[in-house]
């Protein structure tokens, strides 16, 4: 009897020869209706070969989810547990199947090669491998695809390198161990790990993914080959999400332990490249760099004076509107010095000038907001750049996701930059593609990103995810993504309460003019500056220098970066300091030691 059972609808009958072909040119037996003898029962020569198939697999298109005959199918295999879904063209899936994990075989073109087939392949083998031997074949016997491969004397790296790891999971068989000697045993161990493998990769990619089981599945494949490089990849993969997992997310010594395992199987993976394709060794290599930047400084951390840690007014929820503030509190008292203490504040945490008239009765402005706190945008490269990685995010390919979120969880600052676009685009496929894996992962992945994003940086984005927010109440998406929209309405909300912090260092006790005039005018943005430090010129960086805090606004921190160098009369490098976690967006701003020096640059306002 047949490995698989194809169904589909006669407007499909191409792409049905096609995949049957594919399948076959592997070794895997499939059966289809054109296989039908004639003067035949026809109903029931479909009915015994889909009981007999372990595995069948639907073909949904525009014309198959409104078959009769293609939904009855379906049924019944869904209903035996051996249904494998597939999609031809973008479709809504008929009612009782939008749970299923769904692959896509979209504009496919019939290219054996094609990464999405050998994703299909690889499932159909996993489930074949789960399903054991059949027909009264023997328990020790593997299947034809399978005993071919083995009896290749090529390696796994050397074997179709081109098809990126996935025709490396057909190794899985029910082959036995008995009488193999050493060799034979090594053999049997590379099997089994590819089969745990096989398993992880079905967990780490599920919707949503469970990656404690991935985890385990990865440690399995590794303690049968360490040098199964693939596994390494993904795991390391899997250490860095679950650096934004949870709530809240990892700090301190776990965050550095699962910062240093994503690093160790990263390197790995590249000690056994050429087990890798030559995609996985980039972002193998991109991801590895990223893990080994250090910090120049450890960040700042300063007492706060008092009045300056948050707002007078209490958090305001997303959805009521703004109070109205009593007419007495509108203008209030220039900021102090340095400080920005004693300036009234409005809903947002923002210093209200003087003579301006307050809000009421509508909930917070984002334009308001941002003409609150100063803002440069990103230049249109960086843009362009931020807004390539959140595709990247929703793309079909689920590596190119996986990386795509990897690459921005290790870089916060390209992390903040991404943020309105990936809002944007989950909101766009949320509309047009629910039921979608590409749309229910790359949310997974927004929504880790904005629970991992500064107050300013929610603040930005507040009118797109909060409705965002209110499109994931309705949504068929899994409790995971609803529980991490609940946690972000209350973020949100938070935010409101958060101003950012600036410290400010001077080399040597001329430049604290300076120092306090930019100060004010920080102050005045709607700053906390706590005090101005005299770090002394043997800590004085070379140039003026901006450093952000971790997950910091960049928008803010170019803004920050601007007003540094006008204040010191001369460029300023900028860095992040990727280890830091504040709790609010977070800058320091530093003098550099030539300025106000003998010899140096010394503008008006130096002290002499």
């Amino acid at each position: 009897m047949p490995d698989l059972f194809i169904s589909y609808a006669r407007e499909d009958r191409d792409t049905a020869l096609a995949l049957a072909q594919a399948l076959q040119a592997e070794g895997i037996d499939v059966w289809w209706d054109r296989e039908l003898t004639g003067g035949g029962d026809f109903a029931a020569e479909i009915e015994r070969h889909l009981r007999a198939s372990p595995v069948a697999i639907v073909l949904w298109s525009a014309a198959s989810v409104l078959s009769d005959f293609v939904r009855d199918e379906s049924s019944r295999a869904r209903d035996m547990g051996k249904l494998l879904p597939v999609r031809i063209a973008e479709v809504e899936l008929p009612l009782g199947f939008g749970t299923l994990h769904t692959l896509d075989l979209l504009a496919w073109d019939g290219d054996a090669d094609d990464e999405a087939c050998q994703a299909l392949v690889t499932q159909v083998r996993q489930r074949l491998a789960a399903a054991g031997p059949r027909d009264g074949r023997a328990s020790d016997t593997a299947r034809p695809a399978t005993r071919a491969l083995l009896a290749s004397e090529t390696t796994l790296g050397q074997r179709r390198r081109r098809r990126r790891l996935v025709l490396a999971l057909g190794l899985v068989g029910a082959g036995g161990v008995a009488g193999l000697g050493a060799f034979g045993w090594q053999r049997f161990n590379q099997r089994e790990a590819i089969a745990h493998l096989g398993r992880a990769l079905e967990d780490h990619f599920a919707t949503p993914p469970r990656l404690e089981r991935a985890q385990s599945e990865y440690a399995n494949a590794l303690a049968l080959d360490d040098a199964l490089a693939p596994a390494h990849y993904f795991l390391a993969h899997l250490y860095a999400q679950l650096m934004l997992r949870g709530s809240p997310p990892p700090a301190g010594e776990v965050l550095e332990a699962l910062r240093a395992d994503a690093r160790q199987h990263f390197q790995r993976a590249l000690d056994h490249a050429e087990r890798l394709d030559g995609a996985q060794r980039v972002v193998a290599r991109s991801q590895l760099a990223q893990l080994s930047l250090t910090d120049t400084a450890p960040a700042i951390t300063r007492p706060v004076p008092a009045g300056d840690a948050g707002p007078s007014t209490p958090p305001v929820p997303i959805d009521a509107p703004e109070p109205v503030r009593p007419p007495a509190t509108v203008g209030g008292t220039p900021p102090a010095q340095g400080s920005g203490a004693g300036t009234p504040l409005d809903s947002a945490g923002q210093p209200i000038a003087p003579g301006e008239p307050a809000p009421s009765g509508s909930p917070p402005d984002t334009d308001r907001l941002r003409a609150r706190l100063p803002r440069v945008p990103a230049p249109p490269a960086l843009a362009e750049a931020a807004r390539s990685r959140s595709e990247a995010l929703f793309g079909a390919d689920r590596e190119v996701r996986l990386a795509a979120s990897t690459a921005l969880t290790l870089d916060p600052t390209a992390a903040a930059e991404a943020l309105p676009s990936a809002v944007a685009l989950a909101r766009r496929a949320l509309a047009t593609a629910p039921q979608a894996e590409a749309t229910a992962q790359g949310i997974t992945s927004t929504l880790a990103l904005l629970e991992r994003a500064s107050p300013a940086s929610l603040r930005a984005v507040q009118p797109a995810l909060r409705a965002l927010l209110g499109e994931l109440a309705t949504s068929p998406l899994a409790g995971p993504q609803r529980d991490a929209a609940a946690r972000l309405s209350a973020a949100l909300q938070r935010s409101f309460t958060r101003r950012p912090v600036a410290y400010l260092q001077i080399a040597r006790e001329s430049q604290r003019p300076l120092a306090e005039h930019l100060a004010k005018r920080l102050a005045d943005a709607g700053y906390v500056t706590p005090g101005i430090e005299l770090t002394g010129e043997a800590r004085a960086p070379a140039r003026p220098s901006l450093r952000t805090q971790g997950a910091s606004d960049p928008d803010l921190a170019r803004w920050c970066q601007r007003a540094l160098e006008e204040a010191a009369g001369a460029p300023a490098e900028a860095t992040v300091l990727r280890r830091a976690q504040p709790a609010t967006d977070t800058y320091e701003l530093w003098f550099d030691k030539a300025l106000c020096a003998p010899g140096g640059r010394n503008p008006p306002g130096c002290r002499p």
